[in-house]
């Protein structure tokens, strides 16, 4: 089964619509990037929700309601309620303790297509390949909060193999592109392909999805996978941070 991204953004969108309705004025969101491709990529999807949304972008972090780095995150001073992305210490902290103010956007889109296609996760054996501060690691805290089992892959993990093939789900989230195939999953596998990899001019993820959309138990694509519904998590963050300036 493939498990498609448009679906969930259409669903999700909808949810977003009425989140904007119930706020007053526009919300205000900063946008800064480090103008590599796959940044733009983003910037551009970011851009194209915010008109859709009427959501007004403004170039200063303080006359707006929240604000998102495209690639490394700066180090600026930025208020808690406005680090929508919520990769900051503050925002971890609260993550580990169950008690978040913003999931960060791509776990939670990752998590929210599970959610959509009726997948749950407590009790179930999940494997998360990467440790990035952007993915891996708020990921794996969220899963724990989700009542799964956790293991954590890396570069210096001997066997990834051993552990993949075992898992109920597998999130793929190291950047190395189409790396992984069939010798890495059961047929019962559910991989979640978070990647965004640039292949002789295409988009692709960490699983070679060719081979295995017809081999386990279910995929998403890339693209058309949880990037699409990154964005809209990120508007949901800032929607929320609106609400509590009052706007």
């Amino acid at each position: 089964m493939v498990l498609n991204g448009k679906p969930v953004r259409k669903a999700y969108y909808k949810r977003l619509k009425e989140m904007r309705m119930a706020l007053g004025n526009a919300p205000k969101l900063a946008v800064f990037s480090d103008g590599k491709p796959d940044s733009e990529i983003y910037r551009r999807a970011i851009l194209n929700l915010a008109k859709r949304l009427e959501v007004e972008i403004v170039y200063s972090i303080d006359e707006c309601d929240g604000v998102v780095f495209l690639g490394r995150r700066a180090e600026y001073d930025i208020p808690h309620e406005k680090d929508i992305e919520g990769l900051s210490p503050y925002h971890l902290g609260r993550l580990v303790h169950d008690r978040p103010l913003y999931l960060p956007p791509t776990p939670a889109a990752a998590l929210e297509i599970l959610k959509y296609y009726g997948y749950t996760l407590r009790g179930k054996e999940v494997v998360v390949v990467g440790r990035s501060f952007r993915v891996g690691r708020p990921l794996s805290i969220m899963l724990l909060n989700e009542d799964a089992t956790v293991c954590v892959l890396h570069t210096r993990t001997r066997d990834v193999k051993f552990h993949t093939r075992r898992a109920d789900v597998v999130f793929l989230s190291t950047g190395s592109g189409r790396a992984f195939g069939r010798d890495y999953f059961s047929e019962k596998s559910v991989v979640v392909d978070i990647s965004t990899v640039y292949r002789d001019g295409k988009v692709v993820g960490d699983a070679v999805f060719e081979d295995l959309k017809d081999y386990v138990r279910a995929i998403t694509p890339v693209p058309g996978g949880v990037g699409r519904v990154t964005p809209l998590v990120l508007f949901d963050n800032l929607f929320k941070a609106a609400a509590l300036r009052g706007r």
